[in-house]
């Protein structure tokens, strides 16, 4: 197996574990908008989007520059508030 396909090759292992624990956030996500919905919380709570951002930043090891992984968890993080945002529409 040639380099470049051995390292495609883990690229899409990769890719397979992000999208599977992209996954379960948005299944923790949709559990948080459950608890939510009855106590008539908003989906989106600014102090909790900045709190991920600062623990994402701490994380980061690179080779990431901050930016873009703050572009990256700002799709994540909109993706989740249309989640709850969708599952409380469902509930009217």
């Amino acid at each position: 197996m040639s380099e470049l396909k051995r390292l495609r090759t883990k690229i899409d292992g990769l890719d397979r574990r992000i999208v599977a624990l992209l996954n379960q956030r948005l299944a923790t996500v949709g559990k948080i908008g459950e608890w939510k919905a009855p106590r008539k919380l908003a989906s989106y709570s600014p102090s909790r989007s900045a709190e991920i951002m600062r623990n994402v930043q701490k994380a980061n090891m690179g080779p990431h520059e901050p930016e873009q992984l703050a572009a990256i968890y700002g799709k994540i993080v909109a993706a989740s508030v249309a989640l709850q945002t969708k599952q409380k529409r469902a509930k009217k």
